[in-house]
């Protein structure tokens, strides 16, 4: 089950085993809650049975105390296993994605779209933070408890318990039969709201020659739209998981009336007594409360599902890694019959080779997109290539750890980029 909430929902072994610990801790809490449902039945019960309550004062005063201290350790205790145990483990989903990020290949960036990425590293970490702390657990402790109380229900009295459980799995049903349409709205939004960003960053990026050419307004108009389009289809979701949702909670609500006529019926029979009529009354009144939130935490958990998948394929991505034992003799860099590709169809070197010597200038000359570039790229393994072999020194790059490697490049970029720095860092 560790392994399973890892890949799911993005997670370290210490977080999966947390996450199960905030399952135990929203259970015990939920049915902690029901302590004064059955204080108050025994209060009915000596009431109906004409006892003296005054007997019984210090019973019901220690009984209130008892659970009133219950219900605060159970709630902490529920506090450290979803929100701060959360919030340790989304410090370390952002640690883990930057080192992952260090690591991976740069032909992964290439085909990466950069807001999708900024996306998922910024929105997708802040929204498994909130399923973490809130819908994860709220469910399954929701779920774990309501199964414990239903099945003391059917030992109390099976017609009672099954005219308070029979909405369950119909409730449930809708929302999960939602599950299709809710991820293809969800991925279609999710297209939307990264084209904007694309725009915003764009607009960002190009504003000097966006003045320069007077082009302003024309751009906003074109980001105006794309900001219109998100709007309309994150209403349209809403729309969407608030129809399921909702109708799942009107039929939940059914309940109570199917115990009160059931009930009805059987105590006009003289099958139930007044007193298993009002309990059964009280207790689906609360047992329904946590299953009202967790139909929202269930549609929401359907919508995470793209936003896990993303995050999960950047953490399960292959690495680039290598050995740091660095045997090079000299610095000689050779290509030896090399090919290479950004993506399959465009294919930019094909059996290229020649030996850069140590002490000597090596230019290459070419038009451009010929390929320049990519040689020392490729020369300082930013970039693995398809076939052949790279050498400094005799030693093979495709078996160093990069950064070990890059210990041995001064590499003037083309791109001009300035960090906000001072000049000695």
């Amino acid at each position: 089950m560790i392994e399973k909430l890892k890949h799911k929902y993005a997670l370290s072994s210490k977080g999966a085993k947390d996450m199960v610990r905030a399952f135990i801790a929203v259970t015990l809490s939920n049915l902690v809650l029901m302590l004064p449902v059955g204080l108050l039945y025994l209060l009915a019960s000596y009431l109906l049975d004409n006892q003296l309550l005054q007997e019984k004062f210090v019973f019901f005063l220690i009984a209130i105390v008892v659970i009133l201290i219950c219900i605060a350790l159970t709630t902490v205790f529920q506090y450290r296993a979803t929100f701060l145990s959360t919030y340790v483990e989304s410090g370390v989903r952002r640690r883990t994605l930057a080192e992952k990020l260090r690591k991976l290949p740069l032909s992964y960036f290439g085909k990466k779209d950069l807001a999708d990425l900024t996306n998922t590293i910024m929105s997708d970490c802040a929204l498994l933070e909130t399923a973490s702390s809130h819908w994860i657990p709220e469910l399954i402790g929701a779920m774990i408890s309501t199964t414990i109380i239903v099945i003391s229900l059917l030992f109390f009295d099976f017609r009672m318990a099954l005219a308070a459980i029979w909405v369950m799995p119909i409730a449930f049903a809708i929302v999960l039969y939602s599950r299709k349409a809710m991820r293809h709205t969800h991925e279609k939004t999710n297209v939307y709201r990264i084209d904007c960003l694309d725009g915003i960053q764009e607009g960002l990026e190009t504003l000097r020659d966006l003045r320069a050419n007077n082009m302003c307004d024309q751009y906003m108009e074109s980001l105006n739209e794309k900001i219109k389009a998100v709007e309309k289809h994150a209403i349209f979701a809403e729309f969407t998981n608030a129809a399921f949702v909702c109708s799942a909670q009107m039929i939940l609500k059914l309940g109570i009336g199917t115990v009160a006529v059931v009930g009805s019926y059987l105590l006009v029979k003289g099958e139930i007594t007044v007193l298993t009529f009002f309990m059964f009354l009280l207790v689906v009144t609360r047992m329904y409360e946590p299953l009202q939130i967790s139909l929202q935490n269930l549609s929401a958990m359907i919508s995470l599902d793209t936003n896990c998948k993303r995050m999960d394929e950047i953490l399960s991505h292959d690495e680039q890694t290598g050995n740091d034992t660095l045997t090079n003799e000299g610095y000689d860099i050779v290509f030896d019959h090399v090919a290479f590709a950004y993506n399959q169809k465009e294919q930019v070197l094909s059996d290229v080779s020649f030996t850069a010597k140590q002490g000597e200038v090596t230019a290459l000359i070419g038009p451009s997109g010929g390929g320049k570039t990519t040689i020392s790229r490729l020369a300082a393994r930013f970039y693995d290539i398809d076939s052949g072999k790279i050498t400094v020194g005799g030693m093979d790059i495709s078996k160093i750890d990069p950064e070990k490697l890059l210990e041995f490049y001064s590499i003037v970029f083309q791109d001009v980029i300035l960090f906000n720095n001072t000049i000695m860092e």
